[in-house]
């Protein structure tokens, strides 16, 4: 069959947007039905799932220049071909010869159409710092204090070239998936790579593990942010606080773009360099104020059955395997998803060591869960100390860090909740195409979180059970286990490395999820009484 009178020589097509282009919240894949015009022209009616772009706007979403600024926009080869297609599935019997008989044949079928990330290497890397540094760093130096200052700063930077490593893992996984996968394209989760490994049942549980992993870490962070606010003021209690975060972070729950929650990423640069500051200021204040017998340290960790506990929460404070599926199909060069993961990691666990070196050095063995609590004169800060007892006062660098803590947190949750956003999004097309279905799950998801943090208030406590049950399971288990799976088919190797990741893994998982188990039974029943 003869091409059209508009089709040109080449295997493109001009297509007209009557309606503004539709990008999903991946911001990677357009999903359009192909119709055509009353003039002729063939054009794509967007189905309305995500944020709307026109043409000049969608030009920035590609790095080829496929698209044009004016309403006329080119379709490349690779898109026209991709269409072609979908007119084959609406007209297996025809013969499809060109572009134009793809639109014919395909009227009412939907058509994909790639498109380029958006996301460049350093809003990557960025990312992934603010993903990291988050509540588990006030945690740290209550962490080394446990371990002694031998072992504590060692198992601090063992934690992050494990961390490291399991991504590594993941990202390699991602890789050889998409190449199986083929046309299917790049995996949208982790779960993705399960089911290609292990089959769906492998892919659902993964799904709803990783779901609310992210869900209870973002419970984590509402009560770091209820925390942090309540060192401001007495008169609220520090459920009230969160309360307040939470409605003034609601808008949260209609953001549908990454690179809108991207513009606040350079917050977690900061924040991390504000933490250090304000922790190693404190810990000197602490020297010069408070008397030697209550800053005693030790060189070795006084329980050794504790040690698994502690590292998984050490662990805790890098492990970003789990939005790496997202980064890598936001990013414009997904290869550089690599640098972009062992240069986060290497800034963050420097900034790790120094500021839970600083806060052990400051307080020893007397610095609190949450090292933001230990920043008062004597006898302490209120919550520390009995109810008879007045309060000390309150530092400026305690002032100083709750703040960094709160404005870091407030971007965060939003990255993390994007991920969970779009893998629930990628397991449901109700999800996509209804606008109220998708609101009605993102409020369901934030009350989630608020509910852990309101109803389980115990911030160490909860940090070590989520650490040991889902995320020791999530980011080591699981990038050891897809990758065994894929060396089988000569995908990825799996030598001694990996072997050691994953003994190393089950040990942590069930030695630790033990005693992270008893400590938030204790914390539970202390609260009770």
């Amino acid at each position: 069959k003869p091409p059209s009178a508009h089709q040109s020589n080449s295997t493109s097509c001009s297509v007209r947007l009557e309606a503004a282009m539709t990008v999903t919240r991946s911001g990677y894949q357009q999903v359009a039905s192909v119709v055509d015009d009353d003039d002729g022209d063939c054009s794509i009616e967007p189905r309305i799932i995500g944020n709307k772009v026109d043409c000049a706007e969608f030009e920035d979403a590609t790095t080829d220049d496929t698209y044009n600024t004016n309403k006329e926009c080119e379709l490349d080869e690779e898109s026209c071909e991709l269409i072609m297609a979908a007119g084959k599935r609406g007209k297996e019997d025809a013969e499809v010869g060109s572009c134009q008989d793809g639109v014919d044949g395909a009227k009412g079928s939907k058509a994909r159409v790639r498109t380029q990330g958006t996301m460049s290497a350093l809003s990557a890397t960025t990312n992934l710092i603010t993903c990291m540094i988050g509540a588990s760093v006030l945690s740290l130096p209550r962490m080394v204090a446990n371990s002694g200052w031998i072992a504590g700063p060692l198992m601090l930077a063992l934690a992050g070239c494990t961390s490291c490593r399991a991504s590594l893992l993941v990202n390699r996984a991602l890789d050889a998936v998409a190449e199986i996968r083929g046309e299917q394209g790049a995996p949208r989760s982790v779960g993705d790579v399960a089911e290609v490994c292990f089959g769906i049942q492998s892919k659902r549980i993964v799904i709803c593990l990783t779901v609310l992993f992210q869900i209870a870490k973002c419970g984590v962070y509402f009560v770091v942010v209820g925390t942090n606010l309540h060192y401001w003021t007495e008169t609220m209690t520090s459920r009230q606080c969160t309360m307040i975060a939470v409605s003034i972070g609601i808008w949260l729950v209609f953001v549908r773009s990454i690179d809108t929650i991207s513009k606040g990423a350079f917050i977690g640069v900061v924040a991390s360099f504000i933490y250090v500051a304000s922790i190693g200021s404190a810990g000197f204040q602490a020297v010069a104020t408070l008397p030697e017998e209550s800053r005693s340290s030790a060189l070795w960790p006084a329980n050794l059955g504790n040690i698994p506990q502690i590292f998984a929460v050490m662990l805790y404070s890098y492990s970003p395997a789990d939005v790496l599926p997202t980064l890598k199909r936001d990013m414009r060069r997904p290869e550089q998803l690599p640098a972009a993961v062992m240069v986060s990691h290497l800034a963050v666990a420097s900034a790790y060591i120094c500021l839970a070196s600083l806060g052990y050095y400051g307080w020893g063995e007397h610095v609190a869960g949450n090292v933001l609590e230990s920043m008062c004169d004597l006898p302490g800060c209120p919550g520390e100390i009995s109810d008879q007892l007045a309060p000390g006062r309150k530092w400026t660098s305690g002032y100083v860090l709750s703040t960094a803590v709160v404005a870091n947190l407030m971007v965060t949750i939003p990255i993390v909740l994007y991920c969970v956003f779009c893998t629930l999004e990628s397991q449901s097309e109700i999800l996509r195409d209804s606008y109220s279905a998708n609101l009605a799950m993102r409020i369901t998801v934030v009350l989630g979180s608020v509910s852990i943090a309101l109803f389980v208030p115990f911030f160490i406590e909860i940090l070590a059970v989520i650490s040991t049950a889902l995320l020791v399971g999530l980011q080591i288990l699981l990038p050891c286990g897809v990758s065994w799976a894929l060396s089988r088919d000569g995908k990825v190797p799996f030598g001694w490395p990996e072997g050691g990741l994953l003994t190393l893994g089950l040990f942590v998982m069930v030695i630790g999820l033990s005693s992270s188990l008893s400590s938030l039974a204790a914390a539970i029943h202390a609260s009770g009484a």
